[in-house]
């Protein structure tokens, strides 16, 4: 009996192993926590996130798109994280222009990329930087994620990490969000 348990434990390890995601194997993300989560739908139903039930969630919506704000408020900010994401109709390319536009962004912003790549989500183009600044006098992380789900349409997901410690920990938090994202449409 034992020996059949071992062996069904190795199993479940093995198989949620090979199922993580390209940027939960970057970074080195632990299997999902397991807390209770809400699904948590657009208001236009393009998309759910599965989010931890004790976090706010607020919906916004406008003519061009439907986002999802979410954040830990149990928590200090500085241990917190803020999660927004959205649904936005457009035309998006990842070319010459995009990679300005982000620049330009950060800059004004006082980021900087200290990590980035462009692997596959969900097997749609994507893009995703970590960048690093000061925001309202604390020390700040953001996590992007871009992907074009259709010709007219595309997905963002980004988080806000204030202060310095476990920043690789919220950002496997988020990862863990985007790894259950279900598209509605």
């Amino acid at each position: 009996m034992k020996k059949i348990l071992i062996s069904i434990v190795i199993c479940v390890q093995l198989f949620s192993c090979a199922n993580q995601s390209e940027l939960s194997k970057k970074y080195s993300c632990p299997s999902d926590k397991l807390e209770k989560y809400s699904s948590i739908s657009d208001f236009n139903k393009n998309f759910k996130l599965d989010i931890p039930t004790i976090w706010k969630t607020e919906l916004y919506f406008d003519k061009f798109q439907s986002e999802i704000f979410t954040a830990d408020t149990t928590k200090q900010l500085t241990k917190s994280l803020i999660l927004v994401a959205s649904f936005s109709t457009g035309t998006l390319n990842f070319d010459a222009p995009f990679y300005r536009k982000v620049d330009s962004i950060l800059l004004k912003n006082n980021l900087q990329i200290i990590d980035s790549g462009n692997q596959p989500y969900q097997s749609k183009p994507t893009y995703w930087y970590v960048a690093k600044g000061v925001k309202n006098g604390f020390s700040y992380h953001q996590f992007n994620l871009t992907t074009k789900r259709s010709e007219n349409t595309y997905f963002n997901v980004y988080s806000e990490i204030y202060g310095d410690n476990n920043i690789n920990d919220r950002i496997c938090e988020t990862i863990s969000i985007l790894n259950k994202v279900e598209f509605l449409q």
